[in-house]
């Protein structure tokens, strides 16, 4: 099927293309700025320790949150071959794009693999001299499992499973836009069942090493997909306001329909509601058990001033986005919906804030406010590179098989 469309209205705006770079300087200078606060606050006395913490901790946290985007793109990309939805093929791209970030993002990760090198305890106590733990579990872990050498080659090891699976796939669908070929997609069909069991385990994996060996020595087997399903709330909340926002600028206008936004308002609500599912659950099992080897997680999380940050995770991050994204008329609405969908942006950034932070130290205002100014300018520095990796490449793939059916579908009315 042979769709008219105009070229330009398929393409990056101009006015984004040209703010890029403002867009990156001004993510710099907000990660540089917000740091610099985190350290200030507290360092206090001349002892950097304590502000060294806040100052790791901080930027893993705010790096995760934006590098969430991706591993739920890459997922959402393998999910729609495996399925042969046809729904998705007119913003399939955008998630291709979002999922090509990945090589750029992993540049960031860099900074905490040279702060483990050093020698540096402050984001990973694993790091220090095993002999030196009291902590017996965590020497053992110490000694090969959590070694900085180790934990680099799995890091390498993810990073080269996502970067191969999302450029195979953005390959073979940019050779599509050229050729028509139908047998492109089923190649990648073919492929993506056994390339989600990859991404699975090296997601909860990555989940396990760099988010929840902060706490060497506790543990839980469901953080993997805690991770996960928030990884997929924010991607979900990320494509809503994108395609508000193409649209607001002239593009995909007759390309991305209310009925996709209203799919993915349906997607956004439910892994809402798998998050909460998967966050009740951890938190139930571990309360029930009653193991101090468990418990004291949500104990750090409960002292220091972080105890009404972490009840407030319930308001922030299930009830006010479950009341709000319940209703049809919302998700039919772009302007509420890509309301919505901010709210559960910051959200997640809460999430990750409640991950990560509380293992830095108390919780206190300017250190926070320097920990907010990070995550600001770190998504700020992942705009300016889907910008640059969106810029001369189709907004749509206007010759995949499957378009016409996205474009001609509707939801039930019911």
């Amino acid at each position: 099927m042979n769709l008219n469309y105009d070229k330009a209205s398929i393409e990056i705006p101009e006015s984004w293309r040209a703010k890029a770079p403002i867009i990156l300087s001004a993510g710099l200078i907000f990660l540089v700025v917000g740091m610099a606060c985190c350290f200030m606050a507290t360092s206090k006395g001349g002892d950097y320790t304590q502000a060294l913490k806040y100052l790791t901790h901080s930027y893993l946290a705010n790096f995760f949150y934006v590098f969430s985007f991706t591993l739920g793109a890459l997922f959402f990309i393998l999910v729609q071959f495996l399925t042969r939805a046809g729904w998705s093929s007119s913003i399939r791209r955008l998630a291709e794009i979002l999922m090509m970030t990945i090589p750029y993002l992993a540049l960031l990760f860099v900074p905490i693999l040279v702060m483990l090198f050093a020698g540096s305890s402050a984001l990973y106590g694993w790091n220090a001299d095993p002999k030196d733990m009291e902590n017996s579990v965590i020497a053992s872990k110490a000694t090969f499992f959590l070694s900085k050498e180790f934990f680099t080659i799995r890091t390498i090891a993810y990073f080269t499973i996502w970067i191969l699976t999302a450029s195979w796939f953005f390959r073979l669908s940019r050779q599509q836009d050229e050729s028509g070929d139908t047998e492109l997609s089923s190649l990648r069909q073919k492929w993506s069942g056994p390339l989600i069991m990859v991404f699975a385990l090296s997601v909860s994996f990555a989940a396990f090493d760099w988010l929840m060996s902060i706490d060497a020595d506790w543990y839980s087997t469901i953080f993997g997909v805690y991770v996960f399903s928030g990884s997929m709330m924010g991607f979900f909340a990320l494509m809503i306001i994108l395609c508000m926002l193409l649209q607001n600028a002239g593009k995909v206008q007759k390309l991305v329909t209310v009925e996709h936004f209203h799919d993915m308002g349906k997607f956004l609500f439910g892994f809402v509601m798998f998050w909460s599912y998967i966050a009740f659950s951890q938190l139930v099992l571990i309360w029930y058990a009653n193991i101090p080897e468990e418990t004291f997680w949500y104990q750090v999380r409960l002292e220091g001033g972080w105890k009404a940050f972490s009840y407030g995770i319930i308001l922030v991050h299930f009830i006010i986005p479950f009341l709000f994204l319940m209703s049809r008329h919302i998700r039919r609405s772009r302007t509420l919906l890509a309301t919505g969908a901010a709210w559960v942006l910051f959200a997640h950034w809460y999430d990750m804030t409640f991950l990560v932070m509380p293992n830095a130290g108390s919780a206190e205002f300017f250190p926070m406010v320097g920990h907010l100014l990070g995550g600001v300018g770190m998504l700020c520095i992942f705009s300016a590179i889907f910008i640059q990796r969106a810029t001369g490449v189709p907004l749509v793939a206007m010759r995949d098989p499957r378009l016409p059916e996205a474009l001609s579908y509707a939801n039930p009315i019911l």
